[in-house]
């Protein structure tokens, strides 16, 4: 049970109540929305909620497992739009759900903290999951043993530092060959493939702040093609501006020799495969289980 203000309790209790949802999100990106079922702004935590957004609270349940709920609006260009949608800035937005005297938004009481689920779109609205923080308990935490790295390329368990010379570089698409695939410039300086597995993130143009994978990585006379995965969700343009982080293939040959971070290697190399297993008994005078 979240404890209700003892000045909000006072008001409710008066029977007549003037209250108003609002909610704040942030996303992944930092950027932070405030918005309300209010008909005017309401600052809350210091964020100004803003009205005209279609938002509705849905059912909200709490028992012993993670809390529930769900929250429902219209897209906007300024708010909550198609293209970020889709572009997946708000996926796992951290959501607050709070309750406000809209008379005095001093007087606030947050009922609910957790992230943006799953969002289903209709030709305006959309209906978007909430899902407590405990929900973060469901998911399966583990490593798998495998030859191969299992961190991502410059994150806290590889350690190493993308913003180092040489593995970003920033371009401009020349030239939209199909969806998800682009002639860039500003790359000339990095060899063929550098860039492939890499994450390319849009600077300028229709899918600003959206990140995509980047499946291929080759040099042709007209400059740098690019394959992305996902294909963005608004066509790229010539001239559209964007950054680009070096890829890994996640072989410790690779993590040796092209970024010197072995020793930061997070998978097991030298484990046997199953022809270890499946081989038969050798002919050798001693089998004490050692090197064969």
């Amino acid at each position: 049970m979240i404890p209700i203000p003892e000045p909000l309790r006072l008001t409710l209790e008066a029977g007549v109540t003037t209250l108003a949802w609002c909610w704040i999100a942030q996303r992944r990106d930092g950027a932070v929305f405030g918005f309300t079922d209010h008909d005017r702004a309401l600052t809350v935590a210091g964020v100004a909620c803003q009205p005209g957004g279609g938002f509705e609270a849905g059912e909200m349940r709490a028992g012993d497992g993670a809390a529930r709920g769900a929250v429902f609006g219209v897209m906007r260009a300024d708010g909550v739009s198609q293209a970020d949608l889709d572009n997946g800035l708000w996926d796992q937005a951290r959501v607050e759900v709070w309750r406000v005297d809209w008379r005095d938004p001093a007087l606030n009481w947050r009922t609910f903290t957790g992230e943006l689920g799953a969002v289903r779109r209709g030709p305006s609205g959309f209906e978007a999951e909430l899902s407590g923080l405990s929900a973060r308990l469901d998911r399966l935490i583990g490593r798998v043993f495998a030859r191969a790295c299992d961190a991502e390329l410059g994150d806290e368990r590889c350690g190493v530092d993308l913003d180092a010379p040489g593995w970003r570089g920033a371009g401009t698409v020349t030239q939209a060959l199909a969806p998800g695939a682009l002639l860039a410039g500003g790359l000339e300086s990095f060899a063929p493939g550098w860039f492939a597995r890499g994450v390319i993130v849009w600077t300028s143009g229709a899918n600003t702040g959206a990140r995509q994978r980047v499946t291929a990585h080759r040099h042709g006379p007209d400059g740098a093609a690019l394959e992305l995965d996902p294909v963005p969700a608004a066509p790229v343009q010539a001239g559209d501006g964007f950054e680009i982080t070096a890829g890994c293939d996640k072989r410790f040959e690779t993590c040796a020799g092209q970024f010197s971070n072995a020793v930061n290697f997070r998978g097991c190399p030298h484990m046997p495969g199953n022809d270890l297993i499946l081989r038969a008994a050798g002919s050798e005078a001693v089998r004490d289980g050692g090197k064969r």
